[in-house]
C-alpha cells in the first residue's frame, strides 16, 4: 500500500525515500565524473561539466532529506488508539507544517466541521503560532469560523479526541465535504 501525505507512518516512509534518492543522484554524478576522467585522464572535459550539473538535483534532493530528517512519525500503538477513541472523525498524521518563517512538526489533526485539534510532542516552536498558522491557512480559503487547539500533552490530546469521537457518532456518519476541504488545504502545506 502506499502511504501518501496525511496517513501514518509517511515521515519514515519520505525518509527512506529521500536518503536513497539522495545517494542515487549523488551516485550517478559521480559515475559520470569518474567516466570522463578514467577516458580522458584529465578532469577537465565534457563529463566533468555533466557531472557538476548532476550535482544540482542531487543537492535539491539532499536539503529535502535533511529537512525532514530530525522528525519522527507518531507510533503505531498512539495511531491506533486516536482512530480507536475518535472513530469517524477524519484525521492526518505526521506532518511537518513549513511556512516562510518556521517548521512547525505536528504529529497528529483530527478535523471537523469546526474544530480541528492537534497534537505535537516536540515544543520547539510555540503551538500558538502552529494554531494561528493553520487558522490563516484555513481563513484564506474562505474557512473563518474553525478553532484550532494543538495540545503538547498527549493524554489531553486524546480526551480531546475522545469527545470528538462521541460528538461525531451523535451526529453523522459521513465526514463533512468541508472537513475533507480543510485536510487538504493543511496537507497542501505539509513537506
Amino acid at each position: 500500500m502506499k502511504i501518501t501525505k496525511g496517513m501514518p507512518g509517511y515521515i519514515q516512509n519520505q525518509k527512506k525515500k529521500r536518503i536513497l534518492t539522495t545517494v542515487l543522484l549523488f551516485g550517478i554524478s559521480f559515475a559520470i565524473f569518474l567516466a570522463g576522467y578514467l577516458t580522458t585522464h584529465t578532469r577537465n572535459n565534457l563529463l566533468t561539466i555533466v557531472a557538476i550539473l548532476g550535482c544540482l538535483p542531487a543537492a535539491r534532493s539532499a536539503v529535502g532529506m535533511i529537512m525532514l530528517l530530525p522528525y519522527r512519525s507518531l507510533e503505531a500503538e498512539k495511531v491506533t488508539e486516536v482512530e480507536q477513541v475518535a472513530a469517524g472523525t477524519l484525521s492526518a498524521y505526521d506532518m511537518v507544517l513549513t511556512s516562510s518563517e518556521k517548521v512547525m512538526p505536528v504529529e497528529a489533526l483530527l478535523i471537523s466541521r469546526n474544530l480541528i485539534c492537534g497534537y505535537a510532542s516536540r515544543t520547539k516552536v510555540p503551538l500558538k503560532e502552529t494554531e494561528q498558522y493553520i487558522v490563516r491557512i484555513l481563513k484564506e480559503n474562505h474557512y473563518d469560523k474553525v478553532t484550532v487547539k494543538i495540545f503538547p500533552d498527549y493524554s489531553s490530546f486524546l480526551k480531546r479526541a475522545e469527545s470528538m469521537g462521541e460528538k461525531r457518532q451523535k451526529s453523522e456518519t459521513q465526514p463533512d465535504r468541508a472537513a475533507e476541504e480543510m485536510r487538504c488545504l493543511i496537507l497542501t502545506a505539509a513537506v
